[in-house]
């Protein structure tokens, strides 16, 4: 009764507010969505398309659920997860984007043409290299698992392969998409001779010979500049500025969650109550086992492969010998000798052949039937290209040379334990294995080893007093100034600057530090974290140092990266001025190192790197012959020419024809459509 009569006292505002919610509505087309928050939904926006939050996390599943099968994996870590994220995120922005030049084109993929991609002779090229897709006896892509595969989409729409395959399909609709309207952007391209004749002499190539002088030869302090030369600068190189989204610059500081000494000795005292049950237990590898961080394997090692902390005690015990424990680094280790005396090789190569039915039986059956066949003088080869499962299969079922160990355990040790030409069988889940030694390495002494280690972590009673100790620095320090001040002051602190966008996975190698973004960006610059947060193996505070607005940079915000830029320039200048006193003789000038068949098309030069510039001088070298002095990014080049690389003779239609096949502009045409577009990307507010 008491809630009905509030109802009632409140009766007129209610009505108020409903009123004034109606009229908003009918006069002026307020969307409710956005008036009480549910605009929240709304992950992102492209030229007035929008993707709600359960339309893009479907996307999502579809995408993990195709990574997952592809690779063979049951789950995937947040790192992948979030990389995923960004690729739908890209991929939907394509599909919006070349949706909508499509449509203003009047182009438009078919389901038809869709089917012809998928169920043609000549399928997408994307299907052939689908794993899922292969079939393990051609070591090719099948089209018999393909129809398969629909019926499983067909009959379970819900499953993990309709969401792997609703991944697979997007993309392909995308590819026809792109390339049709690639073909159109292209077909719309007229090249004349003039451009020919520039495409053919952008080919040109010499053959060089060349001098660096590193910047850093010059010190910074014989180069003064002015303020007016700095902005002189500024203004000329503005665009270099200029950033479409919004940033912050973020100072962090860093615990790390590190061990104490009372660690140490705790697991000391915790390896040497072990020590007599496993000197002395025949039951040694189970406590081994459950104790270890390592399982003991059985594997027999020479001297060259042991664990160097324990050669000397393996080679010159006996069995049942026992060693430590004993720190190494961050880890205790014990170790007890197996068995000595071993003469064995340190690597085998094998070859085989993978055989597998449905039926238990038929599998057997099978294999027994190759192994005959192979005693009886079959060449292994060609019965491993007819019958073998495996990749290896077309390889004649090489494997190659391993040690034991580096491949499936359990069949490592067949092979060691087989005799040299040997024909072995080794069953392996519902498959066999039939295999052959074909070569060893000279047999030499090995031991078997079993070694209880465990590293020591940082314990509880540590881990609180980090967390502690982070937690009191930003309760102590909650302003911009105390926050560096403080790390200044204390020695032990070393604050860490980075500049992040909204999307970033993580801050700098900071694992785990996608919270710390979205911090970031929903504070102000001057604000402190109010809570610690755990990134992998560090306790993390930060400062908002900076929020850099999307548009262009001013002047005070980059005058440090301008200044660098100025001396660099500076620097240049003097360089060369010294270079060119030392006339043609460039070994007067350091040493002298060549480089092969660089031309203006040359993205990494022999023996450079990447250093366009160099590349920029080759059509002036060859036409003036003069040695050349260019400002890399890295330090000066003088450069002469040795030989021009022989050139074809000039056609006028094979360069034009040649270009248009390339497409250049295929590749820029995705980021001019994005770049002129109205993108909103509200992805922080869920990642």
């Amino acid at each position: 009764m008491a809630t009905l009569e509030k109802i009632r006292q409140r009766g007129v505002l209610l009505t108020c507010i409903i009123g004034l919610a109606l009229f908003l509505f009918i006069f002026t087309g307020v969307d409710f969505n956005s008036l009480f928050g549910e605009s929240r939904t709304l992950v992102g926006e492209v030229n007035g398309t929008k993707i709600e939050i359960a339309e893009f996390e479907q996307r999502v599943e579809e995408a993990k659920a195709f990574f997952q099968i592809e690779r063979g994996e049951n789950s995937l870590d947040e790192q992948t997860t979030s990389q995923i994220r960004e690729t739908v995120w890209n991929m939907w922005l394509q599909e919006v984007l070349y949706g909508q030049a499509c449509e203003d084109a009047g182009i438009t993929v078919s389901d038809e043409e869709l089917a012809e991609q998928i169920l043609s002779d000549n399928p997408n090229p994307m299907l052939n290299n689908l794993r899922l897709l292969f079939n393990p006896n051609t070591n090719r892509f099948d089209k018999n698992i393909l129809v398969q595969l629909l019926q499983i989409v067909d009959q379970e729409p819900t499953s993990d392969y309709a969401k792997y395959w609703a991944y697979v399909e997007r993309n392909i609709r995308l590819q026809l998409l792109e390339n049709k309207y690639n073909t159109l952007v292209v077909s719309a391209i007229n090249y004349n001779d003039a451009d020919a004749k520039a495409l053919y002499n952008a080919k040109k190539a010499a053959n060089i010979e060349y001098v660096q002088v590193p910047y850093y030869n010059q010190p910074d302090s014989l180069f003064p500049v002015t303020d007016a030369e700095l902005k002189e600068y500024y203004n000329k190189n503005i665009n270099a500025f200029n950033q479409k989204e919004e940033q912050r610059v973020i100072k962090v500081l860093s615990f790390a969650i590190t061990p104490s000494a009372q660690d140490y000795a705790e697991t000391e005292a915790w390896i040497n109550d072990l020590k007599n049950d496993f000197a002395t237990s025949a039951d040694y590898v189970a406590i081994n086992n459950q104790n270890s961080d390592v399982p003991y394997q059985g594997i027999a090692v020479s001297e060259k492969n042991v664990d160097a902390d324990l050669k000397a005690f393996a080679f010159s015990g006996k069995a049942g010998d026992v060693f430590g424990p004993t720190l190494f680094g961050n880890t205790y280790k014990m170790a007890r000798i197996v068995e000595t005396g071993i003469l064995a090789p340190d690597s085998v190569k094998v070859r085989h052949i993978l055989v597998q039915d449905a039926d238990a039986a038929k599998t057997q059956k099978l294999a027994d039937s190759i192994v005959a066949a192979l005693k009886a003088g079959a060449d292994f080869a060609t019965v491993a290209k007819e019958y073998s499962l495996a990749g290896t299969a077309q390889n004649g079922g090489e494997l190659g040379w391993f040690k034991e160990g580096e491949i499936d355990l359990e069949f490592s040790k067949a092979c060691f334990a087989a005799k040299p030409k040997e024909i072995f069988t080794f069953p392996m889940g519902g498959a066999i294995q039939i295999a052959q030694v074909t070569e060893t390495t000279k047999p030499v002494q090995k031991v078997k080893l079993c070694v209880l280690q465990r590293k020591v972590e940082a314990g509880s009673q540590t881990y609180g007093a980090i967390y502690g100790q982070a937690s009191a620095y930003i309760a102590q320090n909650n302003t911009a100034t105390a926050f560096v001040d403080s790390a200044k002051a204390d020695q032990g602190l070393y604050i860490r600057t980075y500049t992040i966008g909204k999307n970033d996975a993580r801050v700098g190698n900071l694992e785990d530090s996608r919270q710390v973004v979205r911090w970031a960006f929903d504070k102000k610059a001057g604000n402190v974290t109010e809570e610690v947060y755990e990134c992998g193996k560090n306790f993390v505070v930060a400062m908002v140092d900076q929020v850099i607005p999307a548009g262009t940079k001013s002047f005070e915000m980059v005058k440090t990266q301008v200044k660098a830029a100025v001396i660099q320039g500076k620097k240049g200048d003097k360089i060369i001025e010294d270079m060119k006193a030392a006339g043609d003789n460039l070994a007067a000038l350091g040493a002298v190192a060549s480089a092969q068949n660089v031309s203006l098309s040359s993205t990494f030069i022999p023996n450079i790197g990447r250093e366009p510039m160099v590349a920029g001088c080759i059509p002036t070298l060859l036409a003036t012959k003069q040695v050349q002095y260019v400002k890399g990014s890295i330090g000066v080049f003088a450069i002469r020419l040795v030989s021009e690389v022989p050139q074809g003779e000039f056609n006028a239609a094979a360069e034009i024809t040649e270009y248009t096949n390339r497409n250049p502009f295929v590749y820029t045409t995705f980021e001019s459509l994005k770049n002129s577009a109205e993108i909103i990307d509200n992805r922080i507010n869920f990642y």
